[in-house]
């Protein structure tokens, strides 16, 4: 069952994010091949840690903690909306709070349920 996530989660993601320094974001080509077939006009990496990065700003952003990835680290999975459209997204935080890793950016796969 979805929770708020950690504040402190969010800011150090979203802070990363809006860097858009790519040594400190690993964006599976998964994720990016699958946020383009959404979005075909949004294909530069900085689109889509834009669009991440915003929902991260909102205290009453749920979703759930995903501890069983293969990479230590914090992962939360979560639905947002963008441009009109929901958006599932997996995103892990590694130790020392530097580097991300996009896991998914997709449409939920579930409806709008994680």
């Amino acid at each position: 069952m979805p929770h708020p996530i950690p504040a402190d989660w969010r800011s150090a993601v979203r802070s990363i994010l809006k860097r858009g320094d790519m040594r400190n974001i690993l964006l599976r080509k998964d994720a990016r091949k699958d946020w383009q077939d959404m979005f075909p006009d949004q294909g530069y990496d900085y689109q889509i840690l834009d669009a991440l990065a915003t929902p991260l700003t909102d205290s009453s952003l749920m979703g759930n903690l995903k501890p069983n990835m293969n990479e230590p680290g914090t992962t939360y999975e979560f639905i947002f909306q963008h441009e009109s459209r929901s958006v599932y997204a997996k995103i892990n935080l590694l130790p020392g709070n530097k580097i991300v890793i996009i896991y998914s950016a997709h449409r939920p796969l579930k409806g709008n349920t994680l």
